[in-house]
């Protein structure tokens, strides 16, 4: 056999198969790093989402606090006084010794649609007179409008954030690390201020959000 003709010898081979492991190693390195960048990404837009659709909601009640009809609440009669003392503080914030929000009370009027009966009926003329019942106890008065009123309560409980209404309650999202509610009054009328943080511990992702929500009616005076 001629030289020209002789096949690779053991230290060629041996350093093809150095590169070729060398090569396997780096590509098996992107690929985990980019499985990782795809599982952090995956885990914030999760969080992201969450955040979202818990924000909106939150903006939305937030938004009809204090919407108790067409006249002010000193023109309001109503059949009890756990019902009236609800009417005079639409919007009631208490914390947690951390800090932590540990409930936003709401008070206002119920968005159609909800499929749930509301917690009173304001029936009025908007001109002179109103009164609010229970639901269940409200009387049809003729050529009165009414409004359907609810009470509602955004509470953290662990890392849960709850939707709580009456006897039930449901959870809106999980893997809450921080929440915050703050009342700040304007010439407006005043809005609340809300900060959350949610937090991935499988991935090591923490996301903050902050959102301020005007109030669409002044509340009564404190």
């Amino acid at each position: 056999m001629s030289r020209s003709q002789a096949g690779f010898g053991l230290f060629e081979a041996l350093l093809a198969l150095a590169i070729g492991l060398m090569l396997l190693g780096a590509a098996s390195q992107v690929f985990v790093s980019t499985l990782q960048a795809w599982r952090v990404q995956s885990a914030m837009a999760r969080l992201q989402d969450d955040a979202r659709l818990a924000l909106q909601r939150m903006a939305q009640d937030i938004r009809m606090a204090g919407m108790l009809g067409c006249l002010h609440r000193e023109a309001i009669t109503f059949d009890s006084p756990a019902a009236a003392e609800a009417f005079a503080q639409p919007v009631r914030i208490t914390h947690a010794g951390d800090g932590r929000l540990e409930s936003l009370g709401l008070v206002g009027e119920q968005l159609p649609g909800t499929g749930r009966q509301p917690d009173w009926k304001l029936l009025t003329d908007c001109r002179s007179w109103a009164q609010v019942s229970s639901a269940r106890d409200a009387k049809e008065i003729p050529d009165a409008l009414v409004f359907p009123i609810q009470r509602i309560a955004y509470q953290l409980q662990g890392d849960d954030l709850r939707l709580v209404r009456g006897n039930q309650s449901q959870t809106l999202i999980d893997q809450v690390r921080d929440l915050r509610a703050t009342l700040v009054p304007t010439q407006e009328g005043g809005r609340v201020d809300v900060q959350l943080t949610l937090f991935d511990p499988r991935h090591q992702v923490e996301l903050r959000h902050e959102l301020s929500v005007a109030l669409r009616n002044r509340l009564p005076e404190s």
